[in-house]
């Protein structure tokens, strides 16, 4: 038999246990994200350019390819502009049509171009555009969620803003999603302004924990649940509006004992003038208790149920000051 060269089985020996033991300590290196290019047809590239102007050639689909975290697009450079030409982004009920990372502070998304050829939609994903960027604009919508009333929309909220301040969002249309149009978790100072909110299946606006918000010139009708709710949310203002045929109360300052919504956690110095809240199931506005030094001024409300058209829950309104409102009826004679 022929002898085995001792150095040369040891070094065979060494080399098989690290070729078999396992890396202590390794990790796993996620892929880099698939750059857009400047004129996208697909679905599943991300924008990693700053200051580049981005256009969509195409309508998007999911089925055409997604990024690794199941969304259409995504933006995470900084200023940089994203038009939609008109075009619509189709999803299959999940992910997020137009994802916006922190990155991507003082960036554009708008719907149409300055030839006004048409404006977008963004449909059938799980939320429709979410926000978590600072200093951004979204604008020219035809649909966020249904481009009509009667067809179905995002499967969860059609705008999500999560912790992102000084947005500003104009000009579109939130219509049917399974969540609310407008859903905005903390941060502070957004302006929605010229839009509809209109029949989905949460609220039409709602505002936790976010302070400094500015609702004009807007529509929030016929939501299966609150039109707008102010749930521990301060020095807001709503102008210029109609919140109408909503299936609770119109406009909801504080919080409501139901879900997890427990206990008294105010909303103060929040103004709402020259606004309407007509024919809600709830009333048309209620003060919830803990909430104070809030105005409500020049509002007309009529045709609420709840028992009243204004509710405040407050012992004599506790500083918050009704004063030249037109409605049927209210709770406190306190509200003027």
């Amino acid at each position: 038999m022929k002898e085995i060269n001792k150095t040369s089985f040891v070094m065979l020996l060494v080399s098989a246990c690290l070729t078999s033991a396992p890396v202590v300590g390794a990790q796993t290196v996620n892929p880099k994200p698939t750059p857009c290019a400047q004129t996208i047809d697909v679905c599943g590239c991300t924008l990693t350019q700053p200051g580049t102007i981005y256009t969509v050639g195409a309508d998007l689909d999911a089925d055409h390819g997604l990024t690794k975290a199941g969304n259409c697009l995504e933006m995470a450079a900084d200023h940089d502009i994203l038009d939609l030409v008109g075009h619509a982004i189709i999803g299959n009920g999940s992910g997020i049509g137009i994802l916006i990372q922190s990155s991507a502070h003082d960036s554009t998304v708008q719907g149409t171009d300055t030839s006004e050829v048409g404006q977008a939609v963004v449909n059938h994903w799980g939320t429709g555009i979410e926000v978590d960027a600072n200093n951004v604009v979204i604008e020219l919508f035809n649909g966020i969620g249904a481009p009509s009333m009667f067809d179905t929309g995002n499967t969860g909220d059609g705008i999500l803003l999560k912790s992102a301040s000084s947005v500003t969002v104009d000009n579109f249309h939130a219509s049917s999603n399974g969540g609310s149009g407008v859903d905005v978790q903390g941060g502070s100072n957004n302006r929605f302004m010229n839009c509809d909110s209109l029949t989905n299946t949460g609220n039409g606006m709602v505002f936790a924990s976010s302070n400094g918000n500015t609702i004009s010139n807007c529509t929030i009708t016929g939501n299966t649940g609150y039109g707008i709710w102010l749930n521990t949310s301060d020095q807001n203002q709503i102008f210029t509006s109609a919140v109408a045929g909503n299936k609770k109360i119109g406009i909801l300052v504080g919080c409501q004992k139901e879900g997890k919504c427990l206990g008294s956690k105010g909303s103060n110095l929040n103004h709402f003038s020259s606004t309407g809240a007509k024919g809600n199931s709830g009333a048309g506005v209620t003060v919830e208790q803990g909430s104070s030094n809030n105005q409500i001024t020049s509002m007309t409300a009529s045709g609420n149920g709840g028992g009243n058209d204004l509710i405040d829950n407050n012992p004599n309104c506790d500083g918050n000051l009704w004063f030249n409102n037109i409605f049927g009826s209210a709770s406190q004679s306190c509200i003027h």
